[in-house]
C-alpha cells in the first residue's frame, strides 16, 4: 500500500475529468436520495431493461435522448466490421446487436415493474416491488433533468451473450451526454463504439472474459488494449481514417475516461495510460502506410508496449522513475457498476 505522502503527490499528479464531472452531477442530490439511487439500482435498471426486458426491435433502436447519434453508430458499426473482418484470428464474433440505455424506459411503470421483478426476483412480495417502483419514480422525479438525469444511463458495455447466441454492445445516452459535457462530443460516438467492439475482438484472442472479475486487475490491460485497437483502427487509411485532428480529438475522449484508483482491482488505466493507449494504436496505424495489420500481430505489438505503461508519463514517454499510489474515487466504481451489479444479480 502506498504511504499517505505518496498518495498526496499521486493525487495531486492525477486528475480524471469523468471523475469531476460525476461529482458534477451528483452535488445537487441529498444524501438521503443519493444512497437511494445506488441502492435502488437506479444506474442499472435501464441497462438491465434493454438487454433482459425489452422485446427487442433492432431496426427502431436508436441512440441518443433523440435518436441525434443514431446514423453515427450505425455507420461506424458497419465499417468496424468490414475493416476487421479480414484481420482475424480464427472464428467470428458473429452477429453484434446494438442497443442504447434510456433513462425515458423508467417513466414507464408496466416497464419499470418488470425490470425490478428481474433484478429482485427472490422477492415473491408484489406489494414491495410495487411499492419500490413508487419510490423509484418519486425519486426521478427529484433528479437534475428527471428521466434524462445522466448517470441513469451513464456507461457503455460489451456483452458476450444476452441470448442463445447473440452479442452486444450497449452505449447509455449518459455517455453520449458525459462527452459533449466535456467538450470531445464530435468523435465521442466513434471511440465509444470502436472500444466496446474491441472487447469482442479480445474474446477472439482468448484475452479475458466479458465480465471477468479482474482479480488480477486485468481490467486495465483489456481497456488499454481496446482504446488501443479503437485509435488503431479510427485512425488506419482502410478503417475510420480520421484526420489528424479528429484523432487528437480520440487522445482527449481516452483521456476523459481514465481513474485514478491504481490500486482497484476494475481499475482501467489512469487518464495518461487511456490517451497513450489511443496514440500508441494510432501511430501503428500511421506506420503501417496503408498496410494492414491482422489482429493477432497488432495484439502483439501491444503486448510489447504495454510491458513499459506504468514507466510512461503524460507525453506518453517513459522516465527513469515512476510512482504509484491509491487514490479514492467515485469514477471507477460507477463506469464499470451497471455492468457488474447486474451480471451479479442475475447470475
Amino acid at each position: 500500500m502506498a504511504s499517505r505522502e505518496e498518495s498526496s503527490i499521486f493525487r495531486t499528479s492525477c486528475t480524471s475529468p469523468s471523475e469531476k464531472w460525476l461529482h458534477e452531477q451528483t452535488k445537487s442530490l441529498s444524501n438521503e436520495d443519493l444512497s437511494n439511487f445506488f441502492d435502488w439500482y437506479l444506474h442499472v435498471l435501464p441497462f438491465a431493461y434493454k438487454l433482459y426486458v425489452e422485446n427487442n426491435e433492432y431496426d427502431d433502436e436508436y441512440f441518443g435522448v433523440n435518436g441525434e447519434y443514431t446514423t453515427e453508430i450505425q455507420s461506424i458499426h458497419r465499417r468496424t466490421e468490414d475493416f476487421w473482418t479480414d484481420s482475424r484470428v480464427d472464428g467470428d464474433v458473429g452477429e453484434i446487436s446494438l442497443f442504447c440505455a434510456h433513462g425515458s424506459d423508467l417513466a414507464d411503470r408496466e416497464k419499470l415493474v418488470q425490470t425490478l421483478h428481474l433484478l429482485f426476483s427472490d422477492s415473491n412480495d408484489e406489494s414491495s416491488i410495487e411499492d419500490l417502483a413508487d419510490d423509484i419514480q418519486e425519486l426521478i422525479q427529484r433528479l437534475p433533468g428527471r428521466y434524462n438525469y445522466p448517470l441513469l444511463t451513464f456507461n457503455a458495455f460489451a456483452t458476450d451473450a444476452i441470448g442463445p447466441d447473440e452479442a452486444s454492445i450497449i452505449i447509455g445516452d449518459g455517455y453520449f451526454q458525459f462527452q459533449k459535457d466535456s467538450g470531445v462530443e464530435s468523435e465521442g460516438p466513434e471511440y465509444a463504439h470502436t472500444h466496446e467492439y474491441s472487447h469482442h475482438l479480445q474474446l477472439l484472442l482468448g484475452v479475458g472474459e466479458l465480465n471477468d472479475d479482474f482479480s488480477d486487475q486485468s481490467a486495465k490491460k483489456q481497456e488499454l488494449m481496446a482504446d488501443a485497437f479503437s485509435a488503431y483502427f479510427l485512425a488506419h487509411d482502410s478503417g475510420g481514417d480520421m484526420t489528424s485532428e479528429e484523432i487528437s480529438n480520440v487522445h482527449a475522449i481516452a483521456y476523459s475516461v481514465g481513474d485514478c484508483e491504481v490500486t482497484n482491482e476494475a481499475h482501467h488505466g489512469t487518464p495518461s495510460q487511456r490517451k497513450c493507449a489511443t496514440v500508441w494504436g494510432s501511430s501503428l496505424a500511421d506506420s503501417d502506410r496503408g498496410r494492414k495489420l491482422k489482429l493477432q500481430d497488432v495484439a502483439k505489438e501491444f503486448e510489447s508496449w504495454y510491458t513499459k505503461i506504468d514507466e510512461m508519463d503524460d507525453s506518453c514517454d517513459c522516465p527513469t522513475k515512476s510512482s504509484s499510489a491509491i487514490s479514492g474515487s467515485l469514477s471507477t466504481w460507477l463506469v464499470t457498476a451497471a455492468a457488474a451489479n447486474f451480471i451479479a444479480i442475475l447470475f
